[in-house]
């Protein structure tokens, strides 16, 4: 038996060498695990070649660490066979464990294939030692060695794969620990193979010669390149596919944030309109499969308007969020609350009585809003108007169920608000007649059908005309005159009565303009103005215009606000008054009593005259009540210097009251109804001295008269 002895140095890089085959074997053994099934077969050719050439440059390391009494002869045989057996058997393990999840079998047979081409490709190069002492009877240390690298190889993968998602530095630690338990299996089982083949391996202190050093150093450092090279590819790929993963997740998310942006409210994170008929359209295919029925109450805030502009568009969007908790607390898990537009709401009931469900569930909503909301200290009331729709006995479709539902609900708004009002087939009739109304209204005005009339405020003590009023007509091509209360409130809710109350006002300040050239009349004309038309931006630069383009002196108009455009934002009224006051314009409160009726309002804003509303006078002859307030009301205004006008006179009895309660002016029937421009022209004549007198023109206007006031 020959001895050889063996170098130090080269047998710790032959150890170092086993360490990093052993690393990137179970790391490139969960690269492939992972891969596509497209990759897949590409992934294990290239990870066997590495792998293969890693695992014959540790074996050709060790078996030149042995000091050898002749010097081998290094040819090709020494690569090409050792380094075949190593790519095909690692190959095969890496086959193993191609799957995403690889079970004991897999794991067994990559274990056994591991152990194969370790023994198989040592023991091809240490055949290629010189001398004849090769494997002369060391099968039985040979199956030792194949036994040792197949417990190590098989305890390092259960290892590597049971920790292959743990991130954590005692999992590395194990990870690198089994790796180099697996690298001792590899030295082991190679140096059990050479005393299995009776070669006694010990420690010296000479070294080879200088060839074989410089073949084990070139050996190392192909092998090692390769290895590392294969180590930093499989880094950058699992980085390249966590990045893919992780954008692939946030696609995911955005994905999910826009779905769910485009199906809910932001502000309340309620279902919207399109996710809410979404929802009803599949109830109505549920419905129509189980025999159940379903109901939408549509909800609507009462004068939602005029908190949001008055408190502020945060505390409006506070309001909803709070509306929206209480909604929710009170409808079950099975019932769909979601919000349809500003401050529209809607219920989705789906149950076999769906009916009762929705009465018990629209009362509970309406006795929710009972409960006041504080705001910075301050009890605000909200009342709700709701309509409801059935299905199927009000439509069989979402869109026909959802709009027979919000024309109930309008229908309700118009019958007086705050209450819950069911789908009738008439009230489409009275939509229809809406939007036909509306149609009209905007082809009226582009087509100038509207026109003045006036009506003449008389003095108490004079008996002549103090002022006239200037009132809006519509002149129908097939219904004849409309009066104002047939189209004004459409007006408003479309947004019409800004150009609408635009045109009266040119149209007055021009009318007031000719009858001063023609007559030389003297009094101003008073014109309307609603709470929207007074909120508007551009009010101040529209008057100006007006009198402006008409040639009007700003003392010849009058303008006529109620309580509730004044008190809907006290500031910005304050303000605009005041520039009105500055122009030269009065201002008169028309329908005084209805409303706020506080003398503190009437001394903070620089009003001129007060309009006592006609439901006060009507019964003054024969109600006390009305009488005391009447009198209370003229004190008031002579407290803060103010005007009085006595609205709706239809009788000589009514005004010898006013007159005892010393109103300044009245208005009514008893003089004359609203006139066109032309006859009212005619009072004008009469009052220059032309005709016999006022009461004689009178009379002969009565024919004149057309629709109220």
């Amino acid at each position: 038996m020959t001895v050889l002895k063996t170098d130090a140095w080269e047998l710790a890089l032959a150890a170092f060498m086993a360490i990093l085959v052993s690393h990137t074997t179970f790391t490139l053994a969960l690269r492939v695990s992972t891969v596509s099934v497209q990759g897949r077969a590409c992934a294990v050719l290239l990870s066997a070649l590495a792998l293969g050439i890693g695992l014959w440059s540790t074996s050709f390391v060790q078996i030149l660490s042995l000091w050898m009494p002749e010097q081998p002869t290094v040819g090709a045989t020494w690569f090409v066979l050792p380094f075949a057996i190593a790519a095909s058997s690692y190959a095969c393990a890496l086959l193993f464990l191609a799957c995403s999840q690889p079970n004991a079998l897999g794991m067994v047979g990559s274990a056994f294939a591991f152990a194969a081409g370790i023994m198989g490709s040592h023991c091809a190069v240490l055949d290629e030692l010189p001398g004849q002492a090769v494997l002369q009877e060391g099968a039985a240390w040979l199956c030792g060695s194949f036994v040792v690298a197949f417990a190590g190889f098989l305890t390092t993968l259960c290892v590597w794969y049971r920790c292959r998602d743990d991130r954590s530095w005692a999992a590395r630690s194990l990870r690198l620990v089994v790796s180099v338990g697996a690298a001792i299996g590899i030295l082991g089982a190679n140096a059990q193979a050479l005393v299995g083949s009776q070669l006694v391996v010990s420690a010296c202190c000479s070294a080879p010669t200088s060839t074989v050093h410089l073949f084990a150093v070139a050996a190392a450092a192909v092998g090692c390149a390769v290895l590392v090279v294969a180590q930093v590819i499989a880094i950058c790929c699992d980085k390249l596919k966590e990045r893919a993963s992780r954008n692939s997740r946030d696609l995911e998310e955005v994905h999910a944030r826009l779905q769910y942006l485009a199906t809910h409210d932001s502000l309340t994170g309620l279902p919207n309109r399109q996710r809410f008929k979404d929802r009803l359209a599949k109830s109505i295919v549920d419905t129509q499969r189980h025999g159940r029925a379903i109901a939408i109450a549509v909800l609507d805030l009462d004068h939602f308007g005029a908190i949001n502009h008055s408190l502020g568009h945060g505390v409006g969007d506070w309001l909803l969020t709070e509306i929206a908790r209480r909604l929710t607390a009170l409808v079950s898990n099975t019932t769909t609350l979601a919000r349809l537009d500003g401050d529209e709401f809607a219920v989705l009931i789906d149950n076999t009585a769906a009916r009762a469900e929705a009465q018990v569930v629209t009362a509970a909503i309406l006795a929710a809003f009972e409960e006041p909301l504080r705001i910075n200290g301050i009890d605000v009331r909200i009342r709700a108007t709701i309509g409801v729709s059935v299905w199927p006995d009000d439509g069989h479709r979402s869109d026909e169920l959802l709009a027979h539902a919000e024309v109930a609900m309008s229908t309700a708004k118009d019958r007086g608000r705050s209450q819950v009002l069911f789908f009738q087939p008439g009230m489409t009739d009275t939509m229809q007649e809406r939007l036909t109304l509306e149609n009209d209204l905007r082809r009226a005005l582009a087509a100038g059908e509207f026109e003045l009339y006036y009506q003449p405020e008389i003095s108490v003590k004079t008996g002549r005309i103090a002022a006239a009023e200037a009132l809006l007509r519509w002149r129908h091509p097939t219904k004849g005159i409309i009066g104002p209360s047939s189209f004004i409130a459409l007006a408003e809710e479309t947004g019409l009565i800004i150009p609408l109350g635009e045109w009266a006002l040119r149209e007055a300040c021009r009318q007031a303009r000719a009858w001063q050239l023609d007559f030389g009349a003297s009094f101003p004309v008073a014109v309307n103005l609603s709470a929207a038309q007074f909120r508007h931006q551009n009010v101040l630069q529209m008057i100006r215009s007006a009198l402006a383009d008409a040639g009007l002196h700003a003392g010849a108009l009058e303008i006529e606000l109620t309580e509730s455009a004044l008190m809907t934002d006290p500031e910005e009224a304050a303000g605009i008054l005041k520039q009105l006051r500055k122009l030269g314009v009065s201002v008169a409160i028309d329908d005084f009593g209805t409303g706020y009726s506080s003398l503190s309002y009437l001394r903070r804003f620089p009003i001129d005259k007060l309009k006592i509303d006609r439901s006060f006078i009507r019964d003054l002859a024969t109600s006390r009540t009305d009488e005391s307030i009447v009198g209370a009301i003229v004190s008031l205004a002579r407290t803060v210097g103010l005007r009085v006008v006595a609205e709706g006179i239809e009788s000589a009895e009514q005004l010898e009251f006013v007159t005892r309660l010393e109103c300044d002016q009245w208005q009514g029937y008893y003089c004359c109804q609203p006139q066109p421009a032309a006859s009212f022209a005619a009072m004008l004549i009469d009052r220059t001295g032309t005709r016999t007198g006022l009461v004689a023109a009178l009379a002969a206007l009565v024919a004149c008269g057309t629709t109220d006031t």
